[in-house]
């Protein structure tokens, strides 16, 4: 019987791979669901699993942190949602990943996969991902964002403005406007800090579209962006940053 770890601080994701693994690898048990890095480091350690699906970003350790302070070693298959880290990180290193959300064909594929290495020493990533980790942040150069029943793939460089929208966040472009599942702050993670700035709670903007901010009642800060009809608002908190009304 396969040990299988599943680390996803989703529950709706969690429950979902556990159910289709039970489903897809009848051969397998899942021996513990863990919602953050630090039990998933516990349950790798103390469990010793055969195989273990990390999500990539997770509170209190990340999905490659737990790789990297793991004393027991197994199959590594990393979940993620943003795929541009996916590709540049684990292709390069032949590391399975699986990108959210997962489609069954992904997961048929990536189990038989690991099926024909389960005979053999488990990959030692951790060099691998110390290399990768230092040689500093990658930020994401593409999302993918939903519009009806269609998926868009939005280069970043495109994207003008952000805004939460409950467990999404609205994708803004000069063509289109679209919705990614994913907290707003997960995704500000992963993206240029020198390029998108917050200016309020639920809203980040790229200042290469900024045209200029101003105080609409003496108070209020408001950014004026480039393509967009209306202003959007600047919250006190995130007001300090602009050094200056106008940004050329």
């Amino acid at each position: 019987m396969v040990k299988i770890l599943i680390a996803e601080d989703e529950s709706i994701l969690r429950n979902s791979l556990a159910r289709k693994l039970s489903n897809y690898w009848s051969d397998s048990k899942i021996v513990a669901q863990a919602e953050n890095g630090i039990d998933a480091l516990d349950s790798l350690n103390r469990l010793k699993p055969d195989v273990a699906f990390l999500d990539i970003r997770m509170g209190g350790l990340t999905g490659i942190q737990v790789v990297q302070q793991a004393t027991h070693h197994c199959h590594i298959v990393f979940v993620t949602a943003f795929d541009q880290y996916a590709i540049e990180a684990f292709e390069k290193g032949a590391i399975d990943y699986l990108l959210k959300p997962v489609t069954d064909a992904r997961l048929i594929e990536c189990i038989k996969r690991i099926q024909s290495r389960l005979s053999e020493i488990p990959a030692d990533l951790q060099s691998l991902l110390a290399q990768f980790t230092s040689s500093g942040k990658i930020y994401l150069k593409h999302l993918k964002i939903q519009i009806g029943t269609k998926l868009w793939v939005v280069p970043t460089s495109e994207v003008i403005s952000i805004q939460a929208s409950g467990r999404y966040v609205k994708i803004v472009t000069g063509k289109r406007e679209g919705l990614i599942r994913i907290p707003l702050k997960k995704l500000l993670e992963n993206l240029d800090p020198d390029v998108f700035w917050q200016i309020h709670r639920s809203t980040v903007i790229n200042i290469n579209y900024l045209r200029h901010v101003k105080n609409a009642d003496g108070e209020q800060m408001e950014a004026i962006m480039r393509e967009l009809s209306k202003s959007l608002q600047v919250s006190k908190g995130f007001s300090q940053q602009f050094r200056s009304t106008k940004i050329e």
